[in-house]
């Protein structure tokens, strides 16, 4: 990992959702830029004024792990960033305010500067991608896991190659909040569904009674969660909307609930179930080494 944080600027702001935004960044000068690849996050860091236990303001240095949500290919880097915690939430053990975003979506202005620092990893999850020994991508995600996907899009429309393609699994709750859509990115994928023939999205909500009914050949809906029937009978959810499950590549992008089943129940005891990895194993008869996952977001309660 390298230790070492450049100066970015912040050029735009844009709504995704009602608690989410995509944040646009330059560097401040050529020295400060750095290559990325598909899949690839950055620590965002910045001062920011949070409330103590005591009541006090604290200005701090404080940052977090966000995965790029743009083509390396971009002169510019875009970061999409989700209220996590309720604001003024004050941890117990810390006696600070818990939490990033929140405080960044307040303070952070157009035209502030931002610290940002690279991750160098090699063998990030989505590395056989960018190296180009994968191009028939499955990527599953849940409701905030989606940031790697939308740079993948965006690569595929940069590099122009007909031998990639792309099926987005994207798993959120529900369409709409207050008749709000509430999930990230959801009419900018239409688009893209729409304009490039190598890219189909598949949208499943969880907590919907009712969904959306498409005419679209590469635009799907469904209700409940992948690889299980409304009826709770089994469901190849690969099979039914990829069909070539041998040869495609399955990075997995969410919360440990969504990857690998793990829950932390009332009494606060986790539990392991089933995740999208051990469905695709199971049910798919996936090989391993046909998927990667990523896991910046450690709480285990999806």
């Amino acid at each position: 990992m390298n230790d070492k944080y450049l100066e970015w600027q912040t050029v735009s702001k844009t709504r995704e959702t009602n608690s989410a935004f995509t944040y646009k960044f330059e560097p401040v000068s050529n020295t400060q830029k750095f290559d990325t690849s598909v899949g690839q996050f950055v620590m965002l860091g910045s001062e920011l004024t949070r409330p103590s236990k005591s009541g006090e303001q604290v200005r701090e240095f404080v940052q977090r792990a966000y995965s790029i949500a743009s083509s390396p290919l971009r002169e510019n880097i875009e970061i999409t960033i989700k209220d996590e915690k309720p604001y003024g939430y004050i941890n117990p053990t810390s006696g600070l305010a818990d939490g990033f975003a929140a405080y960044f979506l307040e303070q952070i202005k157009i035209g502030d500067i931002v610290r940002i620092r690279p991750d160098t990893r090699k063998d990030h999850f989505m590395s056989k991608i960018a190296e180009g020994r994968e191009k028939d991508i499955a990527y599953w995600s849940g409701s905030n896991g989606a940031e790697s996907a939308r740079s993948l899009i965006q690569y595929l429309e940069d590099i122009k190659d007909t031998e990639y393609k792309l099926i987005l699994f994207y798993s959120n709750p529900s369409l709409y909040i207050n008749r709000e859509i509430n999930v990230i990115y959801y009419k900018w994928l239409l688009e893209k569904a729409d304009k490039l023939n190598n890219f189909k999205v598949v949208f499943t909500f969880t907590r919907d009674e009712d969904v959306i009914k498409s005419n679209h050949p590469r635009i799907f809906y469904r209700r409940g969660r992948f690889f299980s029937n409304i009826d709770g009978t089994i469901e190849k959810t690969l099979s039914k909307y990829h069909g070539n499950t041998e040869q495609c590549f399955n990075p997995i992008c969410g919360s440990s609930a969504f990857i690998n089943g793990t829950v932390k129940l009332p009494d606060g005891r986790i539990e392991k179930k089933h995740g999208i990895m051990q469905h695709l194993i199971n049910i798919e008869n996936i090989k391993p080494e046909k998927i990667d996952k990523e896991q910046f977001y450690l709480q285990i309660t999806g």
